[in-house]
């Protein structure tokens, strides 16, 4: 964008030519015309190409996420560790980590399990004030499935 402003400006007000702009900020003169034309660049072209190497470990990637549904957040798969189940437990998919992280993002968008979340640092004066985190995990304990609540407590 400070690119594509920076060479309206000089157009406009500097050396006034297509060729001579892009003579002197080292740019095509196919982008000085695009952007004397629009103040926003083109959306880039992606094109899709077919995921051959994926196509074996598709399956087990989707049963991993759904089940990753029914497990608590913080105990959900990340990409990497899928990749790393996908190489010990499909020993004949070799596959890039890249390819099944760019596969799980895709995945866990179209899921809705991926969303963004913002988070507002603080600061406080030690000894001003206290801060009470709760928070909720499961465990295993003899076979069964229990529900762990607790909390930490800082200054």
């Amino acid at each position: 964008m400070e690119l594509f402003e920076q060479i309206r400006r000089e157009y406009e007000f500097g050396v006034g030519t297509i060729a001579g702009v892009a003579h002197k900020l080292g740019v095509h003169r196919r982008m000085v015309r695009e952007a004397i034309g629009s103040a926003l660049p083109k959306e880039r072209k992606k094109t899709e190409r077919p995921r051959w190497k994926l196509r074996a470990a598709v399956e087990f990637v989707d049963a991993v996420l759904q089940a990753d549904r029914r497990a608590p957040r913080k105990q959900r798969h990340t990409a990497h560790r899928i990749w790393v189940r996908i190489t010990e437990e499909l020993p004949e998919c070799k596959i890039a980590e890249r390819t099944v992280r760019e596969y799980v993002h895709d995945r866990k968008i179209a899921l809705g399990m991926l969303v963004r979340e913002t988070c507002v640092p603080q600061s406080y004066a030690w000894g001003v004030e206290a801060q009470v985190d709760w928070y909720e995990a499961y465990a295993n304990l003899a076979g069964e499935r229990v529900k762990l609540t607790g909390s930490i407590v800082w200054n």
